[in-house]
């Protein structure tokens, strides 16, 4: 038997080749512009053409620049979207700037498509940045063309004409859709014109039926004359190429998956392999159970108006014999002193397999890259594991950068001895721990939280699983028992006959005894104790004293205020 190491290698290599590796360089991973071409130019005043100077691969300082995610570019000062694709890529490309009136720049790549692949994709992610004319320079800008414009073009080389299937522009006085207006006003030198950005999007190059071609893809990014108004564009080329619909491939630990159809399209209907039945609309599409192997789904893809020609194409549902463990926190979080969460943290995806690819959204689909995923706050996000197989999954995961939040509401008041439950005066959250105080310093606390019996504020402590905690105050009213009281009887007759032979005094209510004293007219003790079962007798050194009236002395304690209680009172002894 083959041994399982060596099926795994065969599977990877066999999946690798179907991946179609890109041409060289096409995502700027050599973090130049090696196989690509840079050309600088103007654009005329008169009806907005450009003209262009090629420069080879060597880039113009200012209009075509890479930038490195080893030398972290920051985001883009209109868009505050990072100016480094957020798809994982370690290099994007700028093209153009907010400085030089009338400029255009533009790159290029050539390349053969391979002779065998009838379903070939280029996949790459933009973002632009446009000045629109203000109303008064509409004229002078007219046509569109002189307006500052960002485009996407294929050339066929060999017919000599675009592909205007697989090509789109956008210009700033068009309906912009997905744009949104800056808050930043443009510079000095350029003013008028609000500013309007559309952060990282993921498009496609669908090249069905051009295997054996000569293509040359063009991404162009221009200003206008006149007027001063400005344009730029961030780009990066996704690796690999190959099949338009990604995700068809399931591992063994895999009970689901999603495919995803390239973007950039208005409307996604899915079809049975002979285009018969209609299984489902939208992107993506969630397959769940997942469907035998080898199973064929269809794909019909609308563009939005203007950009581009309806597509179909297939993709075949492939069932890999390898592991799939992507593992994920259901939330994560941290104080508010760190305003921020890094969601890259080797913690977040602990226990995932090792050789997984992290990418992160916006959305459950998969389709808004997250702008900056190492500082994000409090909200819902969507992390996306790959493997080199073409297993993948998005989970999502819960960012909590807060102090706990707890609405306490003040009990009704009660009458002792009916207690006071502390924990009874707010909605317990199962995510945090309670604890309970008689200070706001948290330096006493309290045990019995559950009996509370004394008017006051007390403090309820709630901390998060993150260590983040606060300190609400409870007030608790409770109604104080009457005062005990004390009684001694008038009489009493130590005679030894069994009846009324003693005195003692009763507590009624919240009182204990401490002491009791008798004395005689003359003002002298003849009788002492602190313990009430000890009655006096009506003896004074084991002799009996005279009959005549004494007086009784009580010291005793409120036993819920804690409050001294006197009392005094006369007897009679008879005999």
């Amino acid at each position: 038997m083959m041994n399982k190491y060596l099926l795994l290698f065969i599977l990877f290599v066999t999946l690798k080749a179907a991946a179609q590796t890109c041409p060289p360089n096409i995502g700027f991973e050599k973090g130049d512009f090696t196989g690509w071409e840079c050309y600088y130019g103007t654009v005329s005043r008169d009806d907005g053409s450009l003209s262009l100077t090629h420069t080879n691969s060597v880039p113009t300082i200012g209009r075509q620049q890479i930038f490195s995610k080893a030398n972290n570019p920051g985001n883009d000062q209109y868009g505050g979207f990072p100016r480094l694709c957020p798809n994982g890529s370690n290099y994007s490309v700028q093209l153009g700037n907010n400085e030089t009136p009338g400029i255009a720049e533009r790159i290029s790549y050539t390349f053969v498509v391979p002779a065998n692949q009838t379903d070939y994709t280029i996949f790459y992610n933009w973002a632009a940045v446009l000045q629109d004319v203000a109303s008064k320079d509409d004229l002078t800008h007219s046509p569109d063309t002189k307006k500052p414009l960002f485009s996407a073009q294929i050339y066929d080389v060999e017919a000599n004409q675009y592909i205007t299937c697989a090509s789109f522009s956008f210009n700033s006085g068009a309906s912009l859709p997905g744009f949104e207006a800056s808050v930043v006003p443009p510079p000095k030198a350029m003013p008028g014109g609000i500013v309007y950005y559309k952060g990282w999007t993921s498009s496609s190059i669908n090249l069905r039926g051009y295997a054996g071609k000569t293509i040359r893809l063009e991404f162009t990014a221009r200003c206008c004359q006149p007027g001063g108004h400005f344009g730029y564009a961030y780009l990066d080329v996704s690796e690999p190429c190959g099949s338009s619909i990604t995700g068809n491939n399931y591992c063994i630990d895999q009970k689901g998956t999603k495919l995803y159809a390239p973007g950039g399209y208005s409307e996604y209907n899915w079809y049975n392999a002979d285009f018969s039945k209609l299984l489902a609309t939208g992107n993506p599409f969630t397959l769940n159970p997942v469907p035998p192997d080898k199973t064929v789904i269809g794909l019909q893809m609308i563009p939005y108006a203007g950009l581009g020609c309806p597509v179909t194409m297939t993709a075949t549902i492939n069932a890999i014999n390898a592991p799939f463990n992507f593992v994920l926190l259901d939330s994560v979080g941290q104080c508010p002193d760190k305003p921020t969460y890094d969601l890259t943290a080797a913690k977040v995806t602990q226990g995932s397999d090792a050789n997984l690819i992290y990418t992160y959204y916006t959305d459950p689909d998969g389709l808004n890259f997250l702008p900056n995923p190492s500082a994000v706050t409090n909200g819902t996000y969507y992390i996306k594991g790959a493997n080199p197989y073409g297993c993948s999954n998005i989970l999502p995961i819960k960012v909590i950068i807060s102090n706990p939040i707890v609405k306490v509401t003040n009990p009704k008041p009660v009458t002792y001895p009916t207690p006071v439950d502390l924990s009874e005066t707010f909605t317990h959250d199962p995510e945090l721990t309670y604890s309970y105080y008689y200070d706001v310093l948290l330096k006493n606390p309290i045990e019995d939280f559950e009996n509370m019996h004394y008017t006051g504020s007390y403090y309820i402590k709630a901390t998060s699983k993150y260590g983040c905690y606060t300190v609400i105050p409870v007030f608790v009213f409770v109604y104080p028992p009457p005062p005990p009281v004390v009684t001694g009887s008038n009489t009493f007759t130590p005679n030894s006959d069994g009846v009324n032979d003693n005195f003692s005094i009763s507590i009624k209510g919240y009182g204990a005894f401490k002491s009791l004293k008798i004395f005689n007219r003359y003002g002298k003790e003849v009788f002492s104790s602190t313990d009430i079962t000890t009655t006096w007798d009506g003896t004074y050194k084991g002799k009996p004293v005279p009959l005549g009236s004494y007086y009784w002395v009580f010291n005793g304690t409120n036993t819920y205020d804690r409050s001294l209680v006197h009392e005094a009172g006369v007897i009679t002894l008879v005999r």
